[in-house]
């Protein structure tokens, strides 16, 4: 299990976006930087898979060749960022997240929206109403976890199911993106329960998952995978304490 302590607090004053507006040429190594953020830990194939490029393609993007309009369009579309800051770094509108502070290096942090932990599984995008902050998380624990950063997301944790490992009020960062048929053995899986998310270890036995808790206090539960057959939201990579 990787917990790291590498995430800030994000503030609401900085949902309050830069209005967009460009002036001269687009700066395309700024770009390719923003694509191989977007990108994170993913494989170049996957990446280009999925806007119909080779992969050879997404390297020269990321060194500074500039994409035609409709791959431009196709990044945006599958990872639900705005095409506005994939182009000149900045956001045109409260949907999308802020840019970490100007003091932390924009390649080595990326914000993942807090949300109330309501997000369904299998659900791709996070809706500005469903965000209530935003934490900044360092790349690190996305390198080695493969992670995309469009595929994150931050949640605070309710109770003590997971204690002393995860806290009540510890806030848990979830990769969305991992293969949610194969269940790792100690890892902390997000799983989507009674209208909401909680945070357990996890073991499948044909038809049952079994949510086992790190508390002793608390008792096993089991999922029903014949009546909630894609419970997964994801999968544990970081957890920010507030010591």
């Amino acid at each position: 299990m990787f917990w790291d302590y590498n995430v800030l607090m994000g503030t609401m004053s900085r949902k309050k976006f830069e209005p967009f507006s460009t002036t001269g040429n687009i700066d395309k190594k700024a770009v390719g930087k923003r694509i191989k953020r977007i990108r994170g830990n993913g494989s170049y194939s996957a990446f280009g898979k999925k806007i119909g490029v080779a992969h050879t393609t997404i390297m020269r993007y990321e060194k500074g060749m500039l994409p035609s309009p409709d791959k431009l369009l196709g990044i945006t579309k599958h990872y639900g960022c705005d095409l506005h800051w994939l182009l000149t770094g900045k956001t045109a509108s409260e949907n999308q997240p802020p840019q970490p502070p100007q003091h932390l290096p924009e390649d080595e942090y990326v914000s993942v929206p807090l949300t109330e932990g309501k997000i369904a599984a299998g659900e791709p995008i996070i809706t500005r109403e469903n965000v209530i902050d935003w934490v900044v998380v360092h790349v690190r624990p996305l390198k080695r976890s493969l992670s995309a950063a469009s595929d994150l997301v931050a949640c605070r944790v309710s109770g003590d199911s997971m204690w002393p490992q995860i806290s009540d009020g510890d806030i848990v960062v979830i990769n969305r993106g991992v293969d949610k048929r194969k269940i790792l053995k100690n890892k902390v899986y997000a799983v989507w329960v009674d209208g909401g998310i909680t945070a357990k270890m996890l073991q499948k036995e044909g038809y049952r998952l079994f949510l086992i808790p790190f508390n002793p206090a608390h008792k096993i539960s089991t999922i029903d995978l014949r009546i909630n057959p894609a419970p997964i939201v994801g999968i544990v990579i970081g957890v920010w304490k507030d010591f």
